[in-house]
């Protein structure tokens, strides 16, 4: 199954206290991991993805985001899913650290090639806010306050503070969440709002003034820097490297997430500028940029 072939779009845009569907349609997601293509599914039903300089390691990341796909299944009345989303919430559950410096994450297990000062065991706050939204969904779905707990001390460890492993950077006026903890930060957009999009969870669910205030701010905060995400032509990943992105992130990462931010903040900005970005998808001009700029940027990295 090809990536460019798959479209997430946004789904259930509520702030209401009851959760139901995720923002966003991961169901694509399940003929795609259930194909092999991140390496396949272990005895349980879980996915282990295949990194060719690591082998196969399970994801907190890859395991979130297809229990929320096989949850909204459900919820549309496949019922065959039901087993299948409980032992997911469940690995969730089980991989959360419990003790030591990452306690309430879920901690990699492999040395990142991509960002070599990650070095095992390290965290991601994208892996915890995706890891919320599954776990209360599955608290919704099958009643188990042992999910919801889950849930609180994932949202208490992404807000620690911390000399290393930030997964959250506060200042007065920004709150950033970091999908790769790095000095200087790397500031990843996707990383970013599916992290405030568990804080958003959080505070629907429990009611905690100060969860909403964070997530609120965490956007407003993307806001004010969407520009700098901006080539022109094409959207980066980041804003230390500035690596374009590929065009099955343009289409179905990043401007779901900023129709998403849209329709939850009333930010017509964010909207607009997922417009913009999605009529660039299709041209050609805005490829041939892409297909030169990657190369560039492949070619910069491999020199430093």
């Amino acid at each position: 199954m090809r990536l460019d072939k798959l479209r997430l779009p946004p789904l259930h845009c509520s702030l209401e206290a009851a959760l139901g569907d995720y923002y966003q349609d991961f169901s694509p997601i399940l003929k795609l991991i259930e194909s092999g293509y991140h390496g396949g599914l272990d005895s349980d039903g879980v996915p282990v993805v295949h990194h060719k300089m690591c082998g196969m390691h399970y994801s907190a990341v890859t395991t979130a985001q297809y229990a929320l796909a096989n949850i909204t299944a459900i919820r549309r009345g496949d019922d065959s899913r039901t087993e299948r989303a409980h032992t997911l919430v469940e690995w969730l559950v089980s991989a959360q650290e419990r003790s030591g410096e990452l306690a309430g994450c879920w901690a990699t297990t492999y040395d990142n090639s991509k960002y070599p000062w990650l070095v095992a065991p390290w965290t991601s706050a994208l892996a915890s806010g995706n890891a919320m939204s599954a776990l209360l969904r599955g608290w919704e779905l099958f009643g188990d306050i042992r999910y919801r707990l889950a849930a609180g001390r994932a949202y208490d460890a992404l807000h620690i503070p911390r000399t290393t492993m930030r997964l959250c950077e506060q200042t007065p006026e920004e709150l950033w969440y970091e999908e790769y903890p790095a000095e200087p930060p790397l500031r990843v957009l996707n990383g970013h709002v599916y992290a405030l999009l568990g804080v958003a969870d959080w505070a629907r669910c429990s009611g905690d003034p100060e969860a909403d205030r964070r997530w609120r701010s965490a956007a407003a905060t993307l806001l004010t820097h969407l520009g700098s995400f901006d080539l022109g032509y094409w959207s980066v990943y980041d804003l230390r490297f500035r690596e374009p992105v590929s065009r099955h992130y343009q289409r179905n990462i990043h401007i779901p997430q900023l129709r998403v931010l849209a329709a939850l903040t009333g930010e017509p900005e964010f909207g607009r500028v997922a417009d913009r970005w999605e009529r660039r998808v299709d041209r050609l001009p805005s490829a041939a940029r892409l297909a030169i700029a990657t190369r560039v940027h492949a070619w910069t990295r491999s020199s430093r």
